[in-house]
């Protein structure tokens, strides 16, 4: 009865906190897809399909995953607020913190990185009483995984709801731009799930030597979204 329960308050913890109810601003950027609409790349229901489906398992989506992982495994030097959990600083978190800075292929995705970090770890603190920050401000994927691991959810299933809630974002941008139905954007999701399910299951044990992918044209386009001149996302 007691795991079921864990169980439960893990999955209660981790909906929350990739919601798109908490209030980071995910809505605001569409990661390059918004550009990728704009030249025709993204049109209907398969090419959109197509497109995430590349940045999830040859791009961001697989990059963020392992950094969340491993920020995850060594986020053991963190503090509670008014509870020491160590001292100092994490030099393990700031490497990987900077690495996720580097693989921005763009002013615009680094942008996304720091303003989705920044915001996440404000609300933590206020609603979790948690405190993770670092400055310089940690990525978002950093942020996330000592989240999780602080709030004492298991790895896989975090970077599950991780995961999904990308997914659902970039989804979200196709359904209103392209336009698609929102059937269309539930087929899309549902068919990503078994992908997003094995990547949880790679990145948990994933190390930082593996970071890398093949989304080109998706990095491309964000890149040329900093020039888009009639735009609603911020990326």
């Amino acid at each position: 009865m007691a795991e079921s329960t864990d169980n439960i308050h893990q999955a209660q913890v981790l909906t929350a906190l990739f919601s798109p109810a908490f209030p980071i601003g995910a809505f605001s950027y569409s990661h390059g897809v918004e550009m990728a609409i704009a030249s025709g790349d993204v049109a209907d229901a398969s090419t959109a399909y197509d497109w995430i489906e590349t940045i999830l398992r040859g791009g961001s989506g697989r990059n963020d995953a392992i950094l969340m992982a491993n920020a995850y495994k060594a986020g053991n030097l963190h503090a509670i607020k008014g509870t020491d959990l160590a001292g100092g600083r994490n030099a393990e978190i700031e490497v990987i913190n900077e690495l996720a800075f580097a693989l921005s292929p763009g002013a615009e995705r680094a942008q996304e990185s720091r303003e989705l970090g920044i915001n996440f770890t404000r609300i933590i603190e206020q609603v979790y009483d948690l405190d993770i920050g670092l400055s310089p401000p940690l990525a978002y994927p950093v942020a996330a995984g000592l989240a999780a691991r602080y709030l004492g959810c298991e790895l896989r299933l975090s970077l599950s709801f991780f995961l999904q809630s990308f997914i659902v974002n970039l989804i979200s941008v196709a359904t209103r731009a392209v336009p698609l139905g929102q059937s269309d954007g539930q087929i899309i999701h549902a068919q990503l799930m078994p992908a997003m399910a094995a990547l949880a299951e790679e990145a948990a044990t994933t190390t930082l030597d593996d970071v890398g992918g093949y989304a080109i044209l998706a990095d491309h386009a964000s890149i040329l979204h900093e020039t888009l001149e009639t735009r609603i996302y911020r990326t």
